[in-house]
């Protein structure tokens, strides 16, 4: 039944009035393509109200949740669908990965283990877990320091003064971008502190990263701490972590990286960031991962004035108006017209 649904699923025109778990599991899966993550999610609940164990329509609300932010619903639905069906490896990716952003590192690697023994030789999960292995065998050697909203892992005793002055920084800098934002977030985050060599194994970032946000804030550290430049770090990454709380999905990357660094540098855009030459905001839209040191610099920039641009254009409530918009499962062109009172088009051409 499941190879002919696929089939179905990718050639089929939508049903007005779905009678069945398969229809209304095919009107889901349509609607997840096209980005109506609510849409979906009454599509999928309509089809497991008929079937509770129909393995794709668990697997379409687990995506759906997924998409609407709902890790936990998620991980309920992907849970159950591999339940019904072992082999169905797509839930088991995205619960490996849903698991692995929650910071539960083992049970990701259970996950995909399990997986890999019913399809061998599958490439994604393979370097996938290849990965996460290397991350567990470098962070089983470190200590732990528990703060109020944070879990600090580094390398060396526990009683490590860093891990004290680390620990009142970012329980610092998390009500200060909180305050900014609007919103704080909505679970205890991990703070990760490396050597440099160990941030680049883990991460695998580009040689320019200061540090990265995935779920987990990772920061490398390297002998003395230069302590203006872990806090200006640590804001950057903990700015990314309120938007993924408030839009796990659809931000765009020059919105995402804009805001940390107006957060970093205190709301002031960097010198020459709106040069009529730099990039256009479409280029900006994915990841800068494979950038260069100078395309990365100016990416940064032009965002940073970007994001400034956008709040005196529509006011201090348009980022918060814009991600939640964007977390209620809106496309992004239509959340930035409702929150910013202008169409994303226009300002894209006109915000320098």
């Amino acid at each position: 039944m499941l190879c002919i649904l696929t089939l179905f699923l990718l050639t089929s025109p939508a049903q007005a009035q779905p009678t069945t778990a398969d229809g209304w599991t095919v009107a889901g899966w349509q609607a997840l393509r096209a980005g109506a993550a609510e849409e979906a999610s009454a599509d999928f609940a309509q089809a497991l109200r008929l079937n509770g164990a129909h393995p794709l329509a668990l697997l379409g609300a687990g995506s759906a949740a997924n998409a609407r932010g709902r890790a936990d619903e998620a991980r309920l639905h992907l849970t159950r669908a591999l339940r019904e069906q072992p082999s169905l490896t797509a839930a088991s990716l995205l619960l490996g990965e849903i698991l692995y952003r929650g910071a539960d590192l083992d049970g990701a690697i259970g996950v995909y283990e399990q997986a890999l023994a019913r399809a061998p030789g599958d490439a994604r999960l393979t370097a996938r877990l290849e990965s996460w292995k290397r991350e567990a065998e470098v962070h089983s050697g470190f200590s732990n320091r528990i703060a109020n909203h944070f879990t600090i892992l580094f390398d060396g005793p526990p009683d490590q003064p860093m891990a004290a002055r680390v620990s009142d920084m970012v329980e610092a800098v998390y009500w200060q971008v909180g305050a900014a934002l609007g919103a704080y977030p909505k679970d205890i985050l991990t703070v990760v502190l490396y050597s440099k060599e160990q941030f680049r194994d883990v991460t695998q970032s580009p040689s320019w990263a200061g540090g990265l946000y995935d779920g987990r804030i990772r920061v490398p550290v390297a002998g003395r701490i230069d302590e203006k430049e872990l806090r200006r770090v640590l804001t950057h990454e903990l700015t990314h972590a309120v938007v993924y709380s408030l839009a796990p999905r659809g931000v765009p990357q020059w919105l995402n990286e804009g805001l940390a660094i107006l957060m970093e540098r205190g709301g002031v855009p960097p010198p020459a960031a709106t040069d009529p030459a730099g990039p256009a905001l479409a280029q900006l839209e994915g990841s800068f991962a494979k950038l260069s040191p100078d395309e990365a610099r100016v990416a940064y920039a032009t965002s940073a004035a970007a994001a400034q641009a956008l709040i005196d254009r529509a006011g201090p409530m348009v980022i918060f108006n814009l991600l939640t918009n964007l977390g209620n499962g809106m496309k992004f062109e239509e959340a930035f017209g409702r929150a910013a009172m202008m169409p994303y088009s226009e300002f894209k051409q006109t915000w320098r």
